[in-house]
This record gives C-alpha cells, sequence and structure tokens, in this order.
C-alpha cells in the first residue's frame, strides 16, 4: 500500500512538472494552439485513425488561424498553410533540414538528397541537377512509352470492361518500371510480374513507414522495434539495397569494361544513354574525389522513392478528377486530336510540350490532391518567420493539401477548373507559394519536368484509348507517405470505340 502511493506522488509530481514545462514553452510562441496536458502534451488528440488526420489539421487551423502550436509530448509543433509564412520558411537558407518524421526513411534511404541537410544536401544537389538537363529528360521518353504501352495493353485486357476497379496499384507499377529503368537502366518489370521480391519490400516499406509517419506509438524507436513490423521492415530494407548493390556494381563492371572513366561531355548523348542517372553518380566528382559507395546507394534510393511514389499519387488522382469531370475529359481528348493526326502515333519529346490544356488538368488535380500534402521542416535556430516567434527545437508543418483549397486563394477551391493555371490568359497574380506541388524554395523538387513528361505520357496514352467512368464514392483521404485514399482510387474504363457503340 505504502509502495503504490509513493508511485502516485512521484506520478503526480511528474506530472505537475510536465505540465509546468509545458506551459511555460507555450509562451515561446507568439501564437495560439491547444491547452497540452500533462506528459502527453497534446499527443492525444492524434491517437485517431488514418483518414483523420488531415480533418484534424484543418480543424485546428480553422479554430486557431494560420499557424497552430501542438505538442506531441514535449516536442513543440507548428501548422501553417499561410503562403506568406510558407514562402518565409522555404526560401530561407538555414531552415532546410527536413523535420523529425523523415527519420523513418533513414534506414531505407540513407543520408541522401531527400533527407540529408546542410553542406552534403548542397553538394549532392549541385551534382545531380545535370541529371534533369533537357537532353537527358529526352533519353527517359522511349522509357515512358515501352512501358505506357504495356499499362495500355494491361488495361485493356482485364480492366476495360465497365467494372469499377482501383487505380492506385495498376499505376505503382508502371510508375515504379519508369523509376527503376530511368534511373538505373533496369526494369524489375513490375507491370507483369507484380509478386517480385523487389516490388513486394517497396509496397512493405512504404505501408511501415507510412504507419510510423501518422501514429505517434510507432513513431518512437523503443515501441516500434518490439513490434512485429520491425522483421517486416528489416527484411524489406535487405532486398531492396541487395538487389540495387548488384544493379550499380554491374553497371559499374560495365564501365570499367569499356574504358569510360569520366561523365564529361555526356550529357549530348544522354538520348541513346539509358543508364543516364546512374553513369552520372558513377563517373562524376566532388571535390576531386569520385562518389563514396554508401553516398551512390542513397542518391539511387531516394530518386527511386521519390519518383514512384509520387508520380503514382499523381496519375491515380488525375484520373480520378477525370472521370468526375467529362467535359474536361472530352477538352482532353480534343487537344490529342488536334496534335496527332494518328492515335496510334507515340508523342514526341515536342509533341508533349504542345499539350497545355492537359497540363493545366494535371496541375489543377495536383492541387486538389497534392502528392506529397504535407512537408516539414526542422527549426534549427530561434526564429521569426514573417512575424511568428518559433523555438529552435521545433518541427514546422506546411499544411499544403489545405493551403491549396483554401479560399483565401483559389476561387470556388473546391471546384475543378484547369483554366486557373491557363498561363496565356489575363488573370489575377497569384502567390507563387499558394501552389507547392513540387515544393519551391531552396529544396524544390529537380524532378518536377521529369514527372511531368512522365504524367503526359502515361495520361494521354489513357485518355486517347479509353473513355474514363466515375464510380459512385467518395474518397477517404490519408496523409501517408504520398496522399493515398483509405477506400482506393477507383473509376471505371471502356474502350473509346466500345464507348461510342453504346452510347
Amino acid at each position: 500500500m505504502m509502495i503504490a502511493l509513493l508511485l502516485l506522488i512521484v506520478f503526480v509530481l511528474i506530472s505537475f512538472l510536465s505540465w509546468i514545462h509545458l506551459m511555460r514553452d507555450c509562451n515561446n510562441f507568439n501564437f495560439p494552439g491547444p491547452t497540452p496536458l500533462p506528459l502527453v502534451g497534446n499527443g492525444h488528440m492524434f491517437v485517431i485513425k488514418a483518414t483523420e488526420l488531415l480533418p484534424r489539421l484543418h480543424s485546428l487551423l480553422k479554430t486557431y488561424g494560420d499557424a497552430v502550436r501542438v505538442h506531441l509530448f514535449h516536442q513543440p509543433y507548428v501548422i501553417i498553410y499561410n503562403p506568406k509564412h510558407i514562402e518565409a520558411v522555404l526560401t530561407d537558407p538555414d531552415l532546410i533540414t527536413k523535420g523529425v518524421s523523415y527519420d523513418y526513411l533513414v534506414p531505407w534511404l540513407g543520408d541522401g538528397l531527400l533527407t540529408s541537410t546542410g553542406e552534403k544536401w548542397r553538394l549532392h544537389r549541385k551534382l545531380l541537377i545535370p541529371a534533369f538537363h533537357f537532353n537527358l529528360l529526352q533519353s527517359f521518353l522511349p522509357v515512358f512509352l515501352k512501358n505506357q504501352k504495356i499499362l495500355e495493353d494491361k488495361l485493356r485486357c482485364t480492366y476495360s470492361d465497365g467494372k469499377e476497379f482501383d487505380l492506385f496499384p495498376i499505376v505503382a507499377q508502371v510508375a515504379l518500371d519508369n523509376a527503376t529503368e530511368s534511373i538505373m537502366g533496369v526494369s524489375f518489370n513490375s507491370q507483369q510480374d507484380p509478386n517480385s521480391k523487389y516490388v513486394k519490400s517497396v509496397e512493405t516499406l512504404d505501408r511501415i513507414v507510412s504507419l510510423r509517419m501518422r501514429d505517434i506509438i510507432y513513431s518512437k524507436e523503443a515501441i516500434f522495434n518490439l513490434s512485429h513490423h520491425k522483421k517486416a521492415h528489416d527484411e524489406a530494407i535487405s532486398v531492396v539495397l541487395d538487389l540495387t548493390k548488384k544493379v550499380i556494381n554491374k553497371r559499374r563492371k560495365e564501365l570499367q569494361n569499356q574504358n569510360i572513366t569520366s561523365y564529361g561531355g555526356r550529357t549530348e548523348l544522354g538520348i541513346k544513354n539509358k543508364h543516364a542517372f546512374l553513369d552520372l553518380l558513377l563517373l562524376s566528382e566532388i571535390n576531386g574525389k569520385r562518389i563514396e559507395d554508401t553516398d551512390l546507394h542513397e542518391e539511387v534510393q531516394t530518386f527511386l522513392f521519390a519518383s514512384q511514389d509520387t508520380t503514382t499519387s499523381g496519375i491515380a488522382y488525375v484520373l480520378y478528377c477525370l472521370s468526375k469531370e467529362q467535359s474536361v475529359q472530352e477538352k482532353v481528348f480534343e487537344e490529342q486530336k488536334a496534335i496527332f493526326t494518328d492515335l496510334n502515333q507515340d508523342p514526341s519529346y515536342s509533341d508533349l510540350q504542345q499539350m497545355k490544356y492537359l497540363e493545366m488538368v494535371i496541375k489543377e488535380s495536383l492541387r486538389l490532391y497534392p502528392p506529397v500534402p504535407l512537408i516539414a521542416r526542422l527549426i534549427t535556430k530561434d526564429a521569426d518567420i514573417a512575424g511568428l516567434k518559433i523555438r529552435k527545437g521545433s518541427t514546422l508543418i506546411v499544411d499544403i493539401i489545405h493551403m491549396q483549397r483554401n479560399p483565401d486563394y483559389y476561387d470556388d477551391p473546391m471546384s475543378f477548373i484547369p483554366e486557373r493555371f491557363d498561363t496565356s490568359a489575363s488573370k489575377t497574380s497569384r502567390n507563387p507559394f499558394s501552389w507547392l506541388v513540387f515544393s519551391a524554395g531552396h529544396r524544390n523538387c529537380m524532378g518536377q519536368k521529369f514527372a511531368m513528361m512522365e504524367l503526359k505520357v502515361i495520361l494521354s496514352g489513357i485518355v486517347k484509348k479509353f473513355k474514363v467512368l466515375p464510380v459512385d464514392m467518395e474518397l477517404q483521404l490519408c496523409a501517408d507517405v504520398v496522399l493515398r485514399s483509405e477506400n482506393g482510387v477507383k473509376v471505371k474504363l471502356l474502350p473509346r470505340n466500345e464507348f461510342l457503340n453504346n452510347f
């Protein structure tokens, strides 16, 4: 009885000291937030279903204003969605360190461009910029076209019967093939072999990392290491890293056998070089030295991850929007007919540049359904961000999805209006930080032209051959590694000829 009483007294004392600390910490911020509880802070507010996270963030912003302070246990977080504040953060050269949630990617991606910071990040970003040179982008087009044809055949044979199906797993396979072949020069044929170890391992890592990012229980290393997820996580990482290592070593031997020792001047050969990205990493130098093997593996994994997941999300939601907006879909189809005399013709790089309306459609879909709905920054110094006083050690969350749906920045924001992005029309100027699909500032996405080209190739091919029809469903959005829907992203397909015959 005495021991129980002592434990109770100790618990009460610790709780009181915790509450005092949290309340004092709240005074370090000059903007409001919910009152924290002892020990857990506001953590109890985030023990919720995956589909409840985005509504919870939006509710906090609506209640407390453009900036909200919350504590998960004793760790302070700041949620923002005003472009004025976002611009101040993303353009500050000292605020380039990603938030703590990115730590869950480190066992998979290492200290690559997505997760690194400081001088290493600056050097590697400078090194990798040539990977998205105009000529190298053209070298990826045959890859995209080949995999688009495989997708088209798969859709025609299996999914064009007018029955609903989930786009995400189908699109994920073509996006993965595009990523592996354009980045490493080899395809794992995930469209034809979706049960391969590599494909399954990537799916496992996506699922587990997403869980850790949104669940405050599994976010704790000690708890995660005791869970059944730890074994699956480590096995998947082993498969992915081993296979990547084999591909890199094979290409290194090929370069040695061909006596190729320098990447200098090879960008003009990019159209013929299917190993363009990998060769850049293998042959380039930083401060007179070749890139370390560890760094090389990290950058390959990073670009595979970044290009596959985000592209999957982007394509799936564009097709979903087109299914709901039939008049828009027909305008996209009319544009295709205006560009191609033969709809079976493969697009050239210049043809893709003519797809102005399709690009507007893509941008409007990405506004409503950004592949990365939230980004985070670790505040590494006491900062005044456009009037917000934020203390060192806080994690800042940029709520992209709700900013891009805010009526203060977009008229009738929940309506699908591609013409918002018509650059040829005279429009009211919009803050460039009110559309953040490819981020902005110092850590903006280097691969945005790569992504736009891939989206155009796949979407153009689908719209030319199929009528995308709607399914009666409401998306249950989840902010995982990318924006997903718990009940899928579903549409129906009919071949265009069959559609015309039936209607």
